[in-house]
């Protein structure tokens, strides 16, 4: 995954363009027939659901979009943007940061998943970390897996969890019965590991609490990652 931040395809750069000018028809225009829209734990399938969705939590609501960062894999292109606009606030974050997961098939959008942001101070990340992060979010265990090395080994309160399919699902459990929300705060290179700290909130005892993510690549996989109370180790 790697840093593209501003040189968006032409496509995704309409996607932007048509909604901070509220034009509905171009808006519409990149996505193909049967593209699918994830939104706000919803499904919008073809093209007249598209532009329902789009009229109503886009244009109705007078939605401008910031574009602040970008990133892109063999899968798809993330773009995180700053949100404003009519929509009700109540209980989001101030300021709203979201992340738009653009899959493409040529010049049209194919899928296209809205999710709040977990990096929305576009800290400058590596591609498996990137690619990590990305993955929780959206509970994609295929591309959660693909970050893990065929050895890899998690620990997270004590316990080990080996190889990426137990890894990832460990992860992905967790953050679901939760309903994690990940604010990425720091990453440093200490001692020869990557450590990313971020802010975890959701349904759990302690919650909001600092983590520290202490990776340790190789061969761009994770071959290890460690999850500690921030500033404990």
């Amino acid at each position: 995954m790697t840093n593209n931040s501003f040189q968006l395809p032409k496509t995704i750069e309409t996607h932007f363009h048509a909604t901070n000018t509220e034009d509905s028809d171009l808006l519409l225009s990149i996505f193909a027939e049967d593209a699918v829209v994830f939104d706000a734990g919803k499904e919008y399938h073809g093209k007249p659901a598209i532009k329902e969705w789009s009229d109503l939590d886009y244009f109705s609501v007078h939605l401008r979009l910031e574009v602040i960062n970008s990133v892109q894999d063999a899968k798809e292109i993330v773009v995180t943007a700053k949100c404003d606009g009519d929509y009700n606030k109540a209980g989001l974050p101030d300021p709203l940061y979201l992340d738009f997961h653009f899959t493409m098939d040529k010049d049209k959008v194919t899928r296209l998943r809205n999710v709040l942001s977990s990096n929305s101070r576009a800290i400058p990340l590596s591609q498996p970390i990137a690619a990590f992060y990305h993955a929780s979010d959206v509970y994609d265990a295929e591309l959660l897996a693909a970050c893990f090395a065929e050895d890899a080994m998690l620990v997270d309160e004590g316990e080990e969890y080996h190889g990426p399919k137990a890894v990832s699902g460990h992860i992905l459990e967790a953050n679901r019965s939760a309903k994690v929300i990940t604010e990425i705060t720091d990453c440093a290179e200490k001692n020869g590991e990557t450590v990313v700290t971020a802010t975890i909130s959701g349904n759990f005892d302690g919650s909001p609490i600092p983590l520290d993510f202490h990776f340790n690549l190789n061969d761009g996989k994770i071959k290890s990652l460690n999850i500690t109370v921030a500033g404990e180790s």
